[in-house]
């Protein structure tokens, strides 16, 4: 009797310690690749440049999100000096460096900053709208988008990973949907040219395309916007040309729809309680899923992990927040891992 409850004992603690462990397992695995060649994008509006050093009061976290997301590409939106670029370069040299002597590569356009841990390529982009912020110091500010190739290697037959960073116009009314819907049709017929055999522009066939960034997908206002960009259905064709197919089998884009540390229960990227606004999805990552698919799709919420998952990856509890503040998230950081269908980026 005492040999077989001393058996049923340690198997029962055995069984906890397994499931137990599987548990642990199973969280910190949500926030870990896949698989090895994925491409893993990460893209957060900061705001108002609080990423950038000395100054910046998300300096710190947001090295701590680096470091414990390790994410292949990152696109920052709200960075806006012009001594931005050489600032964010020198932080992640100093704090994040990469080995065999590799280093960031960093491209910026308009407010849209995209920091490579590999080559990037055909650095391009538009300003679009013209919206000065004079108490920044910032008169001649411009709304646009910043576009890059990426790629692992240098291999001819590689054709890349081609990036459109923006940030649309925030806010409701007539005039704020006017100038969405101008940046919008304006990636529209960028992504046409960058689709079309005969344009100075032109990808290879089938290269792997995302946009991303703070797309101000507002509840209460015209989906028109974000509807152009997911389907290349361009409002003002006199000026940018006809509708077409945006993705290279004739479909409309996919949205990753990335949801609160990959639970899928909370899908919202802006939240500040103190504002009048509910939480909202305005941050979106759309891609050709004619040539990907999506392993990973999470929008990083460290205040409701536990102390566990915290500890294991290096993070604070209040990383997400702007300045730590309780309820003020700002726009929340969201980790995107894509795997390549028809060809793989070593």
């Amino acid at each position: 009797m005492f040999r077989q409850l001393f058996l049923t004992t340690i198997f029962l603690s055995l069984f906890t310690c397994e499931g137990l462990f599987a548990q642990e397992t199973s969280t910190a695995s949500i926030f870990q690749r896949q698989h090895e060649v994925d491409l893993r994008v990460m893209c957060w509006n900061v705001r108002l440049e609080s990423v950038v050093p000395p100054n910046g009061v998300r300096s710190a976290s947001f090295i701590r999100i680096v470091r414990a997301m390790n994410p292949d590409l990152i696109a920052l939106q709200e960075i806006m000096r012009p001594d931005a670029v050489e600032k964010i370069k020198v932080l992640m040299e100093s704090e994040l460096p990469l080995p065999d002597g590799e280093t960031w590569r960093v491209h910026s356009v308009a407010d849209n900053m995209l920091i490579s841990r590999f080559p990037l390529q055909r650095t391009d982009g538009e300003l679009v709208a013209k919206y000065p912020y004079p108490d920044l110091g910032v008169s001649n500010f411009h709304y646009g988008y910043a576009t890059a190739l990426l790629k692992k290697k240098d291999n001819p037959s590689d054709p890349g990973f081609y990036v459109v960073a923006l940030h649309n116009k925030s806010g409701v009314g007539e005039e704020n949907e006017r100038l969405r819907q101008l940046q919008s049709d304006s990636i529209a017929r960028w992504i046409r040219d960058v689709r079309d055999a005969g344009s100075p522009l032109a990808l290879a066939a089938e290269t792997p395309i995302v946009i991303l960034g703070d797309m101000n997908v507002l509840t209460n206002a015209s989906m028109q916007p974000f509807e152009t960009l997911v389907s290349g259905n361009i409002v003002d064709e006199e000026t940018f040309g006809p509708d077409f197919d945006i993705d290279w089998d004739g479909t409309d884009l996919a949205d990753a729809k990335p949801s609160h540390n990959g639970h899928g229960e909370h899908f919202y990227t802006w939240r500040y309680d103190d504002m009048q606004f509910d939480p909202g999805a305005l941050d979106r990552v759309i891609y050709t899923d004619s040539v990907l698919s999506v392993s990973q799709s999470i929008v990083l919420n460290t205040t409701t992990m536990s102390a566990g998952e915290l500890s294991s990856l290096g993070l604070l509890q209040s990383d997400v927040l702007f300045g730590g503040k309780p309820g003020y998230f700002d726009h929340l950081p969201l980790i995107v891992d894509f795997s390549v269908r028809s060809q793989t980026i070593e």
